[in-house]
This record gives structure tokens, sequence and C-alpha cells, in this order.
């Protein structure tokens, strides 16, 4: 065998050494509603927290408060936060976000500032294995 007829076998030998394909624990979907006082949450980000591991991508809330994740299988805290987007700010480009807001009061949250912290939302949802997992959430 000369070296052009095995240099096919490069790319396997390297995905070999350096592992190739997803990394990190399985991951599954999990999607539901989040409500607020009954009422669907009409903007914000949920996210799953587990007590080890990473934590979920956040995930956006639509207008009808539903949101779509993955998560990885067991316990997890959760947090939402839910600030609608300040209004009022003049276009600077020379400012973070390119708006400057001088002057202007920041958005108020929907929620309670309790809900913006895993370990403060009082939140715990489990997410199991191997199936579509649908988990409302509900905020008080």
């Amino acid at each position: 065998m000369n070296t052009s007829d095995s240099l096919w076998l490069l790319p396997i030998l390297v995905c070999l050494v350096c592992g190739c394909g997803p990394s990190g624990p399985a991951t599954y979907p999990v999607s539901g509603t989040v409500t607020y006082q009954g009422e669907p949450l009409p903007l914000g980000i949920v996210m799953f927290m587990p007590e080890q591991g990473p934590s979920s991508q956040p995930a956006a809330i639509d207008q009808q408060g539903r949101y779509q994740l993955e998560a990885t299988a067991g316990e997890h805290r959760v947090a939402v936060i839910a600030v609608p987007p300040r209004e009022g700010g003049r276009p600077d480009p020379t400012m973070e976000g390119g708006f400057d807001y001088t002057g202007v009061p920041p958005a108020k949250s929907l929620i309670p500032p309790k809900y913006n912290r895993a370990h403060t939302s009082g939140i715990t949802v489990a997410v199991e294995p191997g199936r579509r997992n649908e988990i409302d959430i509900l905020l008080e």
C-alpha cells in the first residue's frame, strides 16, 4: 500500500483520536407553556439547570407562552426571565447595543425577580430519557 492509497484513512484516524460526533451527555426534547397568574407569559426565556452537568440553552418564550429546548435527563431547577425590550432610547453607535438610554428607566420584569435565578425560583422539573417531555411551568 502506498501513501496515496492510505490517505483515505486519515479522517477516520482523526475521528478516533479526537472524537467525532456529539460530545457530552444525551439531551431530550422538552416543550411546554409558561404561565404567570394563570395567563400565558407572552415573552421571555426559560433555562433548565441540572444539579450536575451542563444547563440547557436558553429557550425563547413565544407570544402564546410556548417554549422548546433540549435538556439532559434527570431533575432540573428552572429559571425564567421575562423583561420586555427597553424603549425610548436614541440611536448611538458608540454605546453598547447601539442605543443610548440615558434618563430612560429600565424595563420592568413581567414576573417577580425570584424566578430569574434557578436557585431562587422554587421550580424543579424532571426530564425523562428517550421521549419528548411536555412540561408546563406555572408561575404564581
